[in-house]
């Protein structure tokens, strides 16, 4: 099953289940976090270097509740922009390397040459297949990714977790990033605010709506338990759970938000 955690200003808390969460999560805590996969706590400050940011990030913690999350430079500590809200993934990079050495790297790439690719800090490429290198007397397979005039980088296999293949609905092709322009970081940045004002307006809704009271239905009567009866089919048991927690939903004071899927056949 995924899981992740999610953490948000004025969120309350219970800090050891968080750092057992952290745990379970398969992040390690260390004295002071400088890798994706670990957390460090002191005092009311928490750092976690989820594995998919660039930075580590600062949750400031008072009386069980957060007051503040910010990603943090490294050397410093110092605060490079704040958030409203976090998810912290799990951390896929510990335990057993699953590109071991005699599993084909391209066993696990769903890439045609030619196709375009974002790799996480230089941006949008175009993928060009594997090439092998001699390295300390051994053949290492790299990705081979083509950028803005003709420049190209070699991902090994450990850092392929940066590179996807790039999704869009416009049929016009993408323009390559160049490497080690700053462009790529501020389109990042821009993106990533705009992602955390969405996740705050949808927290505000939802608290929104947590706050209202609904119209609460009265439990079930006699005649409409007749009228079940004469159903001319056997529901299944996914069914009869679905309709009691529906019913469940409709009694309480709370507004009702559940999505209720049918598959036909």
């Amino acid at each position: 099953m995924f899981q992740s955690i999610e953490l948000f200003v004025d969120q309350k808390i219970e800090l050891d289940n968080l750092l057992n969460n952290l745990v379970a999560l398969r992040y390690q805590k260390v004295h002071k976090s400088c890798q994706p996969g670990e957390f460090s706590h002191r005092g009311g400050i928490l750092d976690i270097y989820p594995t998919d940011f660039e930075h580590p990030v600062r949750i400031d913690i008072d009386d069980d509740k957060i007051k503040a999350i910010a990603s943090v430079n490294i050397k410093n500590g110092k605060s490079i922009w704040k958030h409203k809200i976090v998810i912290i993934l799990p951390n896929k990079r510990s335990g057993k390397d699953v590109f071991s050495e005699d599993i084909p790297l391209t066993n696990f790439v769903d890439l045609n040459e030619g196709d375009f690719v974002v790799h996480n800090y230089h941006g949008i490429g175009r993928y060009l297949g594997v090439k092998e290198f001699d390295i300390d007397d051994k053949k290492l397979k790299h990705l081979m990714i083509e950028y803005e005039g003709g420049d190209r980088l070699y991902v090994p296999k450990h850092d392929i977790r940066l590179v996807q293949k790039y999704v869009s609905f416009n049929k016009r092709p993408p323009r390559l990033y160049k490497l080690g322009s700053k462009e790529w970081k501020r389109v990042k940045q821009k993106i990533q605010k705009r992602i955390q004002q969405l996740a705050g307006e949808l927290l505000h809704t939802q608290a929104m709506r947590a706050s209202l009271k609904g119209y609460p239905f009265a439990q079930d009567v006699k005649w409409q338990k007749e009228f079940e009866d004469g159903f001319p089919f056997e529901e299944t048991p996914d069914q009869l759970v679905a309709m009691q927690e529906v019913k469940k939903d409709m009694e309480s004071i709370r507004p009702m938000d559940r999505l209720l899927c049918g598959d036909v056949g």
